[in-house]
């Protein structure tokens, strides 16, 4: 009873936070279909919001693998730009389908994307996404200039 006590005496002093992130999905039909969260953490700048995303292409055939994408990167204020994205492209190397013990992962490309959006309600906004620059880093090491601009669907969920 004593210990029931005390953890509401703490959670009545302590602030509870709600889980919100903002999260970009594009339409169908673009390249590679991913969704990317936005999460602004505590103590940290309000200009700076840590970026997390996850792509799948789906196989038209049985003997294909499922490819998997990781996204992480920063959306920060840049100079010139505004709020866009940094982030690293984590790919994996054949499909789901594990090769060998060491790691499947590797890092495919560093990459700069700035989204324009318009408000359609208070919590979805419409716009578009381009990937201003591309640096690939999978043995090639070379850049690329404005490799893709796609539509995109910004939603703003909370939960709880």
């Amino acid at each position: 009873m004593l210990g029931k006590i005390i953890l509401l005496i703490m959670l009545g002093m302590s602030s509870l936070y709600a889980v919100n992130f903002d999260a970009i999905v594009p339409f169908s039909g673009s390249q590679t279909p991913a969704g990317i969260f936005y999460k602004q953490l505590p103590f940290v700048n309000q200009n700076i919001s840590v970026l997390i995303g996850f792509s799948a292409i789906v196989p038209g055939k049985k003997t294909e693998e499922l490819d998997t994408d990781l996204k992480l990167g920063l959306h920060t204020e840049l100079p010139l730009l505004g709020m866009s994205d940094i982030y690293f492209t984590f790919d994996n190397y054949d499909g789901v389908a594990r090769r060998n013990s060491s790691s499947d992962f590797y890092t495919k490309s560093v990459s700069l994307a700035k989204t324009w959006v318009y408000p359609f309600t208070d919590r979805m906004e419409i716009g578009v996404q381009a990937i201003l620059g591309q640096v690939l880093l999978n043995g090639e090491y070379q850049a690329v200039v404005l490799p893709e601009i796609y539509p995109v669907l910004k939603l703003k969920v909370n939960l709880f």
